[in-house]
């Protein structure tokens, strides 16, 4: 391990950038430059581009010029690095990778301690590595433990895996390097599978919608019905049953008989209800903003913080970031979790948008971003289970992946998927977090080393259905194949009241002997270019190839 440590007492005004590490010395080797490496980026958060970059290819843009406000989505906070032909910018876990030969950096201080999040910034022509922390605001004390990397060398995928999992733990409860914060998941089965209400209605939900899709997953050959085996499948209704961002109250147009009801329908029919919630972010017109102007938080011109930037919530689309120094806005979002768990019986919690708790303002109670954001998740996440005894848990999405990791083992680890291949609006303003089949399996595959190791990795959902959907057959198995593969959740979010065709029924019998042909296979992945990739099982029993270029979309294995 290597250890930064303050050598005298300073503030951060700007990120502390540390000393630059040589390539050529972390490997031992001349020969392994940074310009000759694919380069693996890891992702500032959950929505980030979060996958290889082959040599002399420009890293994908983390600003977009046309629609600021999506820049807060994927911009490591405070910093001022760009990418550009020389400059790569990778965050948390990264690795450069020389054919099968990996150098890895690991930020691993928050383990243990809560330390800033950490970027790294490769030059490729100086061939170094910087790092650079998320510390504005923060005042160290001489010797304070500032950053903690752990650096090393794998000549395998595998071998590769195998020392992620001595520093982060496994997910395997048989094995010596189980980690603990598995636990609160382990109840959802090997692999967490379910239903969401977002991928088709959007927030476009009502009781009746909701019920009459409860009803039918349990009466058709829903896909859930067709795969589910040894798991408790999660029933989660998303964006749209709230009055308004930050006004946690229930739409009384859309659910006249509150959601307390719904609940318990969905235990009843063998689900656990899950919930979506964005808990960090409010928008302006709501009570909570408008009664506590106090609670948002500010730069030191008193100007609000905005968080980002969402045209499905209406015509103001901004929303804006809480003060999460602020005891008292503590204090209403534990009790929105305690109402959410005990009082309306949610067990699955979708924790949404939670970059903007790692956004720099003038804090109510001073210090740095990072110290509340982690004060924060814990307090969100500290219900283990609600009052009958019964296991609860959450998902993280958009989530800062080093700051929550500990407390969100279940995490989103790419950007939302669609039911297109690609989101061309998005892809012309030069957004690379956007929504898109395409942007989501890139980092779902530039994740898959993580999977049950850092996180208990979400890849979003599969897609079966014909209507309101553009992706052809090839592609639909290939997303699913991929989930399999290199994931631990499988979602789908189909309308199963219209899923009725024997097309249909088939694709979901498909999906579920391809998850029963490769249960307990481990696969690895390898860039071969930059849309293709090469796949191989830890058995050499299976191995095939992945395409995701040109017009044929397709993933293809094959017994060895």
């Amino acid at each position: 391990m290597l250890t930064f440590k303050s050598n005298y007492t300073y503030k951060a005004v700007k990120n502390t950038l540390l000393n630059p590490l040589k390539i050529e010395e972390l490997t031992v080797s001349k020969e392994h430059s940074a310009e000759k490496a694919w380069i693996n980026i890891g992702g500032w958060q959950s929505w980030s581009p979060g996958f290889e970059i082959k040599p002399g290819q420009k890293q994908e843009n983390l600003t977009c010029h046309i629609v600021r406000p999506f820049n807060k989505y994927l911009t490591f906070p405070n910093t001022s690095f760009k990418t550009s032909k020389n400059i790569v910018l990778g965050h948390f876990v990264i690795y450069l990778r020389w054919d099968n030969f990996y150098l890895f950096l690991a930020s691993s201080g928050n383990l243990k301690k809560v330390l800033p999040p950490v970027q790294f910034i490769i030059n490729r022509k100086e061939n170094t590595i910087t790092p650079e922390l998320c510390d504005t605001g923060k005042i160290w004390e001489k010797d304070e433990v500032q950053c903690e990397l752990e650096i090393f060398t794998a000549e395998s995928f595998f071998e590769a895996r195998k020392k992620l999992e001595e520093i982060f733990g496994s997910s395997d409860k048989n094995s010596s390097n189980y980690s603990d914060r598995f636990n609160q998941i382990d109840f959802l089965g090997k692999t967490s599978l379910g239903w969401e209400s977002w991928y088709n209605h959007y927030s476009k939900i009502n009781e009746k919608l909701i019920e009459d899709d409860l009803e039918a997953l349990s009466k058709q050959e829903s896909f859930i019905n067709i795969i589910c085996e040894k798991e408790n499948p999660v029933f989660q209704i998303d964006d749209g049953w709230e009055k308004q961002l930050g006004n946690w109250e229930i739409d009384e147009k859309r659910f006249p008989e509150g959601l307390k009801r719904l609940t318990e329908k969905i235990s009843e029919k063998g689900y656990i209800p899950g919930l979506w919630i964005a808990p960090f972010i409010i928008d302006l017109r709501s009570p909570t903003a408008i009664n506590h102007p106090d609670w948002l938080l500010r730069d030191d011109n008193n100007h609000l913080i905005s968080a980002g930037y969402n045209p499905l919530w209406g015509p103001t689309a901004t929303f804006y970031a809480l003060d999460i120094s602020n005891e008292e806005v503590l204090s209403y979002l534990d009790k929105i979790m305690e109402k959410l768990i005990n009082e309306w019986g949610f067990r699955y919690l979708k924790l949404d948008f939670l970059y903007a708790g790692m956004l720099y303002g003038t804090f109510k109670n001073k210090g740095p971003s990072y110290q509340w954001y982690s004060k924060a998740i814990k307090m969100l996440t500290k219900r283990k289970s609600n009052a009958k005894g019964e296991k609860v848990t959450y998902l993280g999405c958009g989530a800062p992946f080093e700051m929550s990791f500990n407390d969100l083992p279940l995490s989103r680890i790419g950007c939302d998927t669609y039911e297109k291949w690609e989101n061309k609006l998005p892809k012309a303003l030069d957004i690379n977090g956007r929504n898109s089949a395409y942007m989501n399996l890139k980092d779902t595959l530039g994740h898959a080393i993580w999977d049950k190791i850092i996180f208990a990795n979400d890849p979003d959902v599969i897609f079966i259905r014909k209507e309101n959907c553009y992706l052809t057959s090839d592609e639909k198995l290939l997303i699913a194949t991929v989930n399999i593969l290199f994931g631990s959740q499988i979602m789908y979010s189909d309308d199963p009241a219209s899923l009725t065709s024997q097309k249909e029924i088939e694709l979901s019998q498909k999906i579920k002997a391809i998850r029963q042909k490769y249960q307990g296979e481990l696969f690895l992945v390898k860039n071969t270019d930059k849309d293709k990739y090469y796949i191989e099982s830890l058995s050499k029993k299976y191995s095939g190839e992945i395409n995701l270029g040109g017009k044929d979309h397709y993933i293809r294995i094959k017994e060895v």
